[in-house]
């Protein structure tokens, strides 16, 4: 083996080691994440959970316009100004970072709590005007925080202490059903349920501030060390994040403008059971969410050192990851959406045909990987913006033509055109713009193996049986025997054998 290959190896290895940890944090904050919609709808019901997602919704979305693309700017300037060994940058950069979001969010949150009535209005029944306010005014104090927490774990992912980061980003999903379920116990009402969802983002910011503070100096960030300072860290930085802003906001608006769209057009029972098939498939992407926490580091840190071949190796390594994990929920969940949506309750079946459109544009999704973190990480955050402007606008305009047609199927159809526009732009401009290959060739394996097993599969058993637990749990016995048995003979191709060294190790 060349120095070359063991340095690809240990590339590998890094980024195998980083996404272990952050795949474990993922799959608690995915559990969390989905209890909550639990609780949240068998303690709510439809119509007034429905009021939940939409107050929710909008905190979302204004956290995310006001993060101002800083978290991804700041993952990416830490990246490479370690790598380009320009520490001493790392300070300036960190506050000037932090100082606009937390004045912006502010402001915010100010807005937002004051404008609640007004904005309750707009998108829940009238019959629900009182909770949507409630619900809003509890959040808006933390609005004020919620973008500077993203930006603070944001930092300490560039500086790869991605152990840190993760015990802190998993504290607040584990926290809010506990706390909502506790809430219940103690008869406190709706109020309490959206206080236990909003009080962990506070508590959060200020330990991960805290870490990120003693990372930088450690990181020679706060004493003079680590090379001569640059002038223009400050505006390169901005002139990155202030256009990822920007497709953060359209991103985010994609994510879940059609839940406020079925509310406002439909009703709040509609909006609930949609809103709630969705998290679904958010949870779904946990390994997506994994990798791109690993790999986003690396990633910035290769393209920086204009080590592109190493960059396509990880990149497709991590895409073979994400399709192996996710593409069989997606199948189970297209295939037994009727079942698994009574977890929450009967009156959520009805978004069972919604959950199947949605989990199989995932398919898609999940194929093309970290396409989304490499471009960003390629410094091309103008293109990201233009990717995500054309898919808000395919997104808007087939969710008014459709869904006063179709209802939550309209909404749908509408968010998988979205997210198949931007998905497939993405893709290509890394492929034409950055020159970077996809390794689509490494996939088929995979692909092929969770069609059969847990697509052809799926069909099959709902051909054979009522869509019931029993029937699901002999479908994954089965899907899952044959599907492991196709990755365990193909484990050295598809880069499991190093995983499975990394877990021994650890």
């Amino acid at each position: 083996m060349t120095a070359r290959d063991g340095g690809d190896r240990e590339e590998l290895r890094n980024f195998a080691r980083g996404g272990l940890v952050t795949l474990a944090g993922s799959v608690v904050s995915a559990a969390a994440g989905f209890l909550m919609t639990v609780v949240v709808a068998r303690l709510l019901g439809p119509a007034e959970a429905g009021v939940f997602f939409i107050a929710t919704a909008l905190f979302m979305i204004l956290s995310e316009v006001t993060e101002l693309g800083a978290d991804t700017g700041l993952v990416r300037s830490a990246a490479r100004l370690r790598a380009l060994g320009r520490t001493a940058d790392l300070r300036r950069v960190t506050v000037a970072a932090l100082a606009p979001v937390l004045a912006v969010s502010a402001v915010a949150a100010a807005v937002l709590y004051a404008c609640a009535p007004r904005l309750a209005a707009l998108f829940a029944d009238p019959a629900h005007l009182d909770e949507a306010t409630l619900f809003l005014r509890i959040a808006a104090p933390f609005l004020a925080v919620s973008a500077a927490r993203m930006v603070v774990l944001s930092g300490m992912r560039g500086l790869g202490d991605l152990t840190a980061y993760t015990a802190v980003n998993v504290a607040l999903p584990a926290a809010r059903p506990l706390l909502a379920v506790a809430a219940a116990g103690l008869g406190l009402g709706s109020g309490a349920v959206m206080l236990a969802w909003s009080a962990p983002v506070a508590l959060t910011f200020a330990a991960a501030a805290v870490l990120l503070w003693r990372m930088v100096r450690r990181a020679g960030g706060g004493d003079g060390t680590g090379g001569g300072r640059d002038p223009r860290a400050v505006r390169e930085f901005w002139l990155f994040s202030g256009a990822r802003g920007l497709a953060a906001t359209l991103e985010i608006l994609i994510v879940w403008l059609d839940v406020l769209i079925v509310g406002a057009l439909v009703s709040d029972h509609d909006a609930g059971i949609y809103a709630t098939a969705s998290r679904f498939i958010t949870t779904g992407t946990l390994v997506l969410a994994a990798t791109r926490i690993a790999v986003a580091p690396q990633i910035a840190a290769l393209l920086a050192r204009k080590e592109h071949g190493e960059a396509e190796r990880l990149n497709s390594m991590a895409t073979g990851w994400v399709m192996i994990a996710s593409w069989p929920l997606y199948l189970a969940l297209a295939c037994f959406g009727p079942f698994v949506l009574t977890l929450f309750g009967d009156g959520f079946a009805g978004g069972a045909a919604a959950l199947a459109i949605l989990a199989v544009a995932m398919l898609a999704v999940m194929a093309a990987g970290n396409v989304q973190t490499v471009l960003l990480m390629g410094g091309k955050s103008s293109w990201a913006l233009a990717n995500k402007a054309a898919a808000l606008a395919v997104n808007v305009v087939l969710n008014l033509l459709l869904v006063p047609r179709l209802g939550i199927v309209g909404a749908a159809l509408a968010w998988a055109a979205a997210e198949l526009v931007d998905t497939l732009a993405a893709a290509i401009q890394v492929r034409r713009g950055l020159g970077l290959r996809l390794g689509a060739r490494g996939l088929v394996l995979p692909a092929l193996a969770a069609l059969l097993w847990f697509g052809g599969g799926g069909v099959v058993a709902r051909l054979l049986a009522e869509p019931t637990a029993p029937a699901f749990a002999a479908y994954l016995v089965a899907a899952c025997t044959g599907y492991g048995l196709v990755l365990w003979r193909g484990r050295a191709a598809l880069h499991l054998d190093l995983l499975v060294e990394t877990v021994r190790r650890r």
